[in-house]
């Protein structure tokens, strides 16, 4: 796996050589999403253009992605939601992304940055469809990070920017970047993720599963039972039901969630006074 430092420099070389940055936030998780570091270093540079790309607005209510596109808009970024599974706006974030740049250049060179699991490459697939044609290998890197020719004027990075976060362990599985086949202990992530769902919406996992419980482990070995996961001696198989629960969350978005606008701004307004005193 590559260091912190090999990613870093990836993303600092795919900014520096960009000239339109799309950073892709989960509409479900917009704040926690957010590379705050990078967008800094984009928004220091005058000739560099941050746009936010809200993908997997499917998965949200309309009135929710407004409230929070009001919100990012308010620090003076530009915000498309779109949704690569349904294939939403993204013929506007092409469109956007070649307005956005100098107008004086004919060439545009754009780069996708973000955490993983929001959707970078199901949006760069999109956008580099069949016509797409390798320009050149970017040196100093593996031949997989290339340019590629997406329109008569657009170029893109083929490799997105994969961010090492710096979220805690609760945020990560609830955001998903962290593959449940990778988890050596599921049956603490699924504990971890219930607890985590349970704080932003107390009675979602309950009317999602028709399973009342008033813990997670309780939550678990109900769930273990209604799926039938158990052992050659009848005992309930937690670790198999954890990662059933995990995959439906991470692959399926089974459990319908998302940062309340409301509560992001309240504690966002305490915060300031806190800073202020």
């Amino acid at each position: 796996m590559p260091r912190k430092d090999d990613y870093d420099t990836m993303v600092y070389k795919m900014i520096r050589d960009s000239d339109v940055i799309i950073e892709v936030v989960d509409a479900r998780f917009p704040s926690l999403s957010r590379t705050k570091k990078f967008e800094n270093m984009v928004l220091r540079n005058p000739s560099k253009t941050l746009l936010i790309a809200m993908n997997k607005v499917d998965l949200v209510p309309n009135h929710i992605v407004t409230k929070w596109k009001k919100i990012l808009e308010k620090e003076r970024i530009s915000i498309i939601p779109t949704s690569a599974r349904e294939r939403l706006s993204t013929s506007i974030l092409r469109n956007r992304i070649i307005s956005s740049a100098d107008k004086e250049f004919f060439y545009i060179t754009s780069c996708f940055i973000g955490l993983p699991n929001t959707g970078k490459s199901s949006l760069i697939n999109i956008l580099k469809g069949r016509s797409s044609a390798p320009v050149a290998p970017i040196p100093g890197f593996t031949k997989a990070l290339q340019v590629l020719r997406i329109t008569t004027r657009l170029r893109i990075f083929d490799t997105p920017g994969v961010i090492p976060v710096k979220l805690s362990m609760a945020d990560q599985i609830l955001i998903g970047i962290i593959r449940p086949e990778k988890l050596s202990d599921p049956v603490k992530a699924a504990w971890s993720l219930i607890h985590r769902i349970d704080e932003i919406n107390p009675n979602i996992i309950s009317k999602t599963y028709e399973i009342e419980y008033e813990s997670p482990p309780e939550f678990l070995e109900k769930f273990a039972e209604k799926r039938h996961k158990k052992k050659k001696g009848g005992e309930l198989d937690l670790e198999t039901a954890a990662r059933v629960l995990l995959a439906e969350h991470t692959n399926k978005a089974k459990i319908p969630i998302w940062e309340d606008p409301d509560k992001y701004l309240i504690e966002k307004r305490e915060k300031e006074k806190e800073r202020s005193v």
